[in-house]
């Protein structure tokens, strides 16, 4: 089996635990822990980018206020419920972005015709989310949009993908990728009902 084949594999149980989880406080955890491991493969964390993300979904879900009320702006609640939700659906799609670099770090070549288009569309998202800082701030945002997309369009260039690794797995290589997937596992039980009804504290968490 191929390296970048055992990293698909492992970034597809990744991200059926990312659906599994519901929790904030869970979610959180397994944000940070897939950004670790696409530092790890290779990929630049930046904070602000995402700090943006995080604060803008929150910001946004409070035009439907629920729950608790922290603060008012004027007539306008800031309630709890609200940034809870939010700040849950910002990990989300954090947590997704990630989980692409780390799946993608390793250029897999998935076989037949949908498999090449899957690939594509995953380099194109990877590509996307790791260049979109070179877009210059004083340019109109549409046209910096488009020569991101022509830039990227020309590096493809109409050429099949080809894989960054063409090692095979190692034993070493199995037992990394079982932890990986062992720690989300893991997280999962931590935060499950029946941890919930042993431990009842857990249940109070976010």
């Amino acid at each position: 089996m191929k390296y970048s084949t055992l990293r698909l594999i492992s970034g597809a149980f990744i991200i059926v635990g990312i659906l599994l989880s519901q929790s904030l406080l869970l979610r959180f955890c397994i944000t940070v822990f897939i950004i670790i491991l696409a530092s790890n493969s290779g990929r630049k964390f930046r904070l602000l980018p995402n700090l943006i993300l995080l604060v803008t979904i929150s910001f946004a879900h409070t035009f439907s206020p629920y729950g608790l009320v922290i603060f008012s702006i004027g007539s306008y609640p800031i309630t709890l419920g609200a940034l809870s939700i939010g700040a849950n659906k910002a990990f989300l799609l954090i947590s997704f972005i990630y989980a692409s670099h780390y799946m993608m770090s390793s250029r897999p070549q998935i076989p037949g015709k949908l498999g090449a288009i899957i690939s594509l569309q995953f380099y194109y998202f990877d590509r996307l989310t790791t260049n979109w800082h070179q877009i210059e701030k004083k340019r109109p945002l549409i046209g910096a949009i488009d020569q991101l997309l022509l830039g990227i369009e020309k590096d493809i260039d109409g050429q099949p993908i080809k894989p960054t690794e063409t090692r095979y797995v190692v034993k070493k290589d199995i037992f990394i990728h079982i932890f990986h997937i062992s720690i989300i596992i893991l997280l999962l039980l931590i935060f499950s009902d029946k941890a919930k009804s042993i431990f009842p504290f857990i249940a109070l968490l976010p």
